[in-house]
């Protein structure tokens, strides 16, 4: 009986010490014997939580969840765990957004009626000439990204899709641009990306046209 009281009176101190003492810092708190003319000090030490973390392609590229929340756990300062800490997992998708399918067409820069700036402004709100800042884009999450046209209302400014269409090597693609045959071919349901190119000359802008229907469009993240 004497190890259950000075047991519980052990535990009990324990839990005031979680409650009422609100820091991340050592506490010490006093514990009394069994006649209570003496006491010892015992100090408690938190344990932070880590977090783990499960990916997941069937979930939106670039979305987190709290799949359990951590706790923090406690031990006696040099000795036994109190109170173990449950970890953190947070679920993190990898995934596609959409598959589609469409048709290509390339731009040069120097087109009749072209500026060689983009329609869209980049994140910090700076605009991009294709002709003098070039026809990639530096995105912060996926590097080095073609510069395309689209429908903003479909793909709004910052979306980023990868393209294959079968006459160039598949790349990841950045919508910055846009244009009135892209607006007129989702007035009809229809899918048109325009990819472009420094100059209406380019090497391999023919390669960039494929009106079959058949490109294959994956998105991985709608907007900015």
């Amino acid at each position: 009986m004497k190890f259950i009281r000075t047991y519980l009176i052990i535990l009990f101190a324990f839990f005031l010490f979680v409650f009422l003492i609100v820091n991340d810092s050592d506490s010490v708190i006093s514990v009394y014997n069994d006649d209570f003319s003496k006491s010892t000090n015992i100090s408690l030490v938190m344990n932070h939580y880590n977090t783990d973390y499960v990916y997941n392609d069937k979930v939106e590229e670039g979305s987190s969840k709290i799949i359990r929340s951590g706790v923090d756990g406690y031990s006696v300062l040099g000795g036994n765990v109190i109170v173990s800490p449950i970890n953190e997992i947070v679920e993190i998708g990898t995934g596609k957004i959409d598959v589609l399918f469409g048709s290509t067409t390339g731009y040069g820069a120097d087109c009749v009626g072209c500026s060689g700036t983009v329609s869209c402004s980049t994140l910090d709100g700076i605009s991009h000439n294709l002709i003098s800042d070039g026809i990639y884009y530096n995105d912060s999450k996926y590097g080095s990204v073609r510069i395309v046209a689209a429908d903003n209302s479909k793909f709004p400014c910052g979306t980023i899709m990868s393209i294959d269409n079968g006459n160039m090597d598949p790349f990841m693609a950045i919508v910055m641009d846009t244009g009135s045959a892209m607006r007129n071919a989702w007035k009809n349901g229809n899918i048109l990306i325009d990819i472009a190119f420094s100059y209406e000359n380019s090497n391999g802008i023919n390669y960039a046209t494929d009106k079959s229907g058949n490109v294959k469009f994956e998105v991985y993240r709608t907007g900015w």
